[in-house]
């Protein structure tokens, strides 16, 4: 059996006999990552178990970091500032400078990158902090740089690479020592409000209570560079865990609701008012049901007693089942999207549903009833608002005509009706303000008929080009997000009044 057919971490791949790691960057904090939508992580083996296991690992190192640029994207104002805030911010960047020493020591091939920047950009101190040392570290010879390409990582660094790194070090630790005697507040406030980001949290360093904090910073940074210079003289230091950097005296975000991942698929893509109120009130009766739970804890349990509540309030059972899936799109929204959870825990559940009021074909005597009315034997307008004056004779005939929706018809524009070589032509697209189709395949070109063009329909539209107009149906208003939702209760109320066989009314 391949190795690849027994592959069940998610995104692993192989790639040159190498297996390597695809994931998915969730769109609240692709801006972190320049806007890119997957990472990449090779996993350096073509062992598939030992990928497995590293891939495992990787894959949680950047779900973590996720919600580490997820909080930084989003900090949350501190409204108080505690003292016990310095020791966890000092805690957080001391971790993360001897884990970044950790993995220079580690890697001779970064190590030697990291090298060759420093020198070439004068360097700056690990962490940005605005640090210059006079002295530069030595330039390394081709020999040397031959040397690292070939060496194995389990050899470590060579010499020439740890007295560089020794250099470097010990004059970072001279020049943080310098701004610590100085109180150089200001050295270590990028550096602090960095880790305070990192923990979701917006400081106003110019208040007069962040000044210890951040001197408590500028001690932690002068003590991991201490130990830092240390590791050079070979003493081992322990890096201290992730979890160590943040203690519980630190605020912690409110969890996420479903509500906060309805924000963020509104935010997601363009969709009509129809369609986000919908999704909308689906939300406002799962929270009412549930007492809004975040949605880490949202069980299959609950989605069960969800679905057993809506069948229970009276509504059909397409309405009970539409409302139920409106809620079960959030829920894949948080786990695809999002990576909020690690699966969609009501995948499976659903209501099942009958059409209680089936929508019944026209009949060729209804027909010739309705286009008997005086509205299109006398072309006799009609007066109510919602009809739109033309539109009430028009659309209906396009209908017939074309097969378009209401909705398309209403939102045409004079502009929309094109006239080739070969006819003339309806052009139903999104371009107009409020406009929309119900898939893409609704974007189209439809022919006009001849019987509209025998009826006059292209004269209306050249009279209303020569008038400026911009509307196919100037008279006709339109709801937002919904352009034929008053002419499509005009015409019900119509269509109603028409009886087979019966006489012609006038509609209103």
């Amino acid at each position: 059996m391949k190795n690849d057919t027994v592959a069940k971490l998610p995104g692993l791949f192989q790639r040159g006999g190498v297996w390597q790691l695809r994931v998915v960057v969730p769109l609240d904090v692709r801006e972190a990552y320049a806007g890119r939508s997957k990472l990449v992580r090779s996993l350096g083996t073509s062992d598939h178990r030992e990928a497995s296991r590293k891939g495992t690992q990787a894959r949680a190192e950047l779900l973590h970091e996720f919600e580490d640029k997820r909080r930084a994207l989003n900090p949350q104002p501190v409204a108080q500032l505690t003292p016990d805030l310095g020791p966890t911010l000092a805690a957080g960047i001391r971790s993360r400078l001897l884990k970044w020493d950790d993995e220079l020591r580690s890697d001779p091939q970064r190590t030697q990158a990291w090298l060759e920047l420093t020198q070439a950009i004068r360097w700056r101190a690990l962490s940005g902090l605005r640090i210059r040392p006079d002295r530069a570290p030595p330039i390394p010879s081709e020999a040397e740089l031959a040397a690292v390409a070939q060496r194995s990582p389990f050899d470590g660094l060579t010499p020439a690479q740890l007295l560089q790194l020794a250099d470097q070090n010990a004059a970072a630790e001279d020049v943080a020592g310098q701004q610590l005697a100085a109180r150089n507040l200001g050295a270590v406030l990028p550096v602090a409000d960095s880790e305070a980001r990192r923990l979701g949290l917006l400081i106003d360093w110019r208040a007069p209570e962040a000044r210890p904090i951040l001197l408590e910073c500028l001690r932690a940074y002068r003590a991991a560079l201490a130990d830092i210079a240390q590791r050079d003289r070979g003493l081992d230091i322990a890096t201290p865990p992730p979890q160590a950097a943040v203690k519980a005296s630190a605020p912690q975000a409110a969890p996420m609701t479903l509500g906060d991942v309805f924000k963020r698929w509104k935010a997601a893509k363009r969709r009509s008012v129809d369609t986000e109120r919908a999704c909308e009130r689906a939300l406002e009766l799962f929270e009412q049901q549930s007492g809004n739970p975040p949605v880490q804890e949202i069980t299959r349990a609950q989605g069960d007693a969800f679905r057993a509540w809506l069948q229970a309030q009276g509504a059909s059972s397409k309405t009970s089942r539409d409302r139920f899936t409106w809620v079960k799109s959030l829920l894949r929204f948080a786990y695809r999207d999002l990576e909020l959870i690690p699966r969609q825990p009501w995948e499976g559940l659903d209501i099942e549903h009958k059409t209680e009021t089936p929508r019944k074909p026209w009949t060729d005597a209804q027909l010739r009833a309705f286009f008997a009315l005086p509205l299109f034997s006398q072309r006799k307008l009609p007066k109510a608002a919602k009809a739109g004056g033309e539109a009430g004779y028009w659309v209906p005939l396009l209908g017939l005509y074309t097969g378009a929706r209401i909705g398309e018809l209403c939102q045409l524009r004079v502009v929309d009706i094109e006239t080739h070589e070969d006819g003339a032509w309806i052009r139903i697209s999104e371009e107009a303000d409020g406009a929309t189709v119900k898939s893409a395949a609704g974007l189209r070109l439809v022919p006009v008929h001849s019987e509209l063009v025998r009826l006059g329909f292209l004269d209306y539209v050249e009279s209303l080009r020569k008038a400026g107009e911009t509307s196919l149906w100037p008279k006709l208003g339109h709801r937002k997000g919904k352009p034929g939702a008053y002419f499509s209760g005009w015409f019900g109320e119509v269509r109603k009044e028409v009886k087979e066989g019966g006489p012609p009314r006038a509609p209103p």
